[in-house]
């Protein structure tokens, strides 16, 4: 009769090294929800996530949540019924349902179970050898992208080495758009998101082209694990909208990203 009574509970704090924005980005990303509502979870210091589960689930709960950076404890079989305090519901086990194609989770068992993270300053001076390519369209490849251009026709999922998504206002309007670094190429390449053909990629078509990128993004992190991203394309990931730049503020982030890269102090900075 107690086999089914462990419950995850989150304690409050933070995995050493992990900021709060980064987790909420995180969290919200694994259980559907907003930023707003994760951050309001965080500070109910013993907010039961899951309970009247086995020790197994529960141990499965406990990775996916702990893998964003929250600190959560399994807690042993109580009599009294309690509260639920969480106001979201509760992620799936990894492994028993497939994600939603346009919001990026956990993995069990694959190495390095998210993107790497990173937070780009706007304090960097534009450096012109770091001045992003256009790509007239983005198409699907033999393994990973094609971009369209003859000095790369295809640019494999492992040698993308980052992505960056943002606004960029093109004076009447704004457009989304995308920064994809690749491996031994300096300039970074650059597209609206209208110029990716979605349909040739194994992900959900949703009405929304805006939809679309996000499990775009999903799918290009799942097949590199090691893949970069800007911290507001993970907030974008989760539901938030793209970061807003004008053209210098696009080509500020795309120099500190390239400096960056070019420095090789990612690891120091995920």
């Amino acid at each position: 009769m107690t086999e089914n009574k462990y419950r995850v509970v989150l304690t409050g704090e933070l995995a050493d090294g992990k900021s709060e924005n980064e987790v909420k980005a995180r969290m919200a990303a694994l259980f559907k929800t907003s930023v707003d509502k994760i951050g309001m979870l965080l500070k109910k210091q013993g907010a039961v996530i899951k309970k009247d589960i086995n020790l197994a689930t529960a141990k499965k709960y406990a990775g996916a949540i702990q893998s964003t950076g929250a600190v959560c404890k399994i807690d042993p079989p109580i009599d009294p019924p309690e509260k639920e305090v969480a106001s979201v519901a509760a992620p799936a086990p990894p492994g028993e349902i497939a994600p939603p194609a346009d919001v990026v989770v956990a993995e069990e068992n694959t190495g390095r179970a998210e993107p790497r993270v990173v937070v780009i300053m706007f304090s960097k001076k534009p450096e012109d050898r770091f001045e992003p390519m256009t790509l007239e369209k983005v198409s699907g490849g033999s393994n990973g992208i094609n971009l369209n251009i003859p000095d790369v026709p295809e640019a494999s999922y492992d040698k993308i080495i980052a992505l960056a998504a943002f606004n960029e206002n093109g004076g009447t309007e704004e457009v989304t758009k995308l920064y994809i670094f690749v491996s031994s190429i300096e300039r970074p390449f650059v597209c609206d998101i209208d110029n990716i053909l979605f349909s040739d990629f194994p992900i959900k078509a949703f009405p929304k082209t805006i939809a679309s990128f996000r499990g775009f993004l999903h799918f290009l992190c799942k097949k590199n694990l090691s893949i970069i991203l800007e911290e507001s394309t993970l907030d974008f990931l989760s539901g938030s909208p793209p970061q807003k730049l004008d053209s210098l503020k696009a080509m500020k982030l795309a120099t500190g990203m390239g400096l960056l890269i070019e420095s090789g102090d990612i690891d120091a900075q995920t």
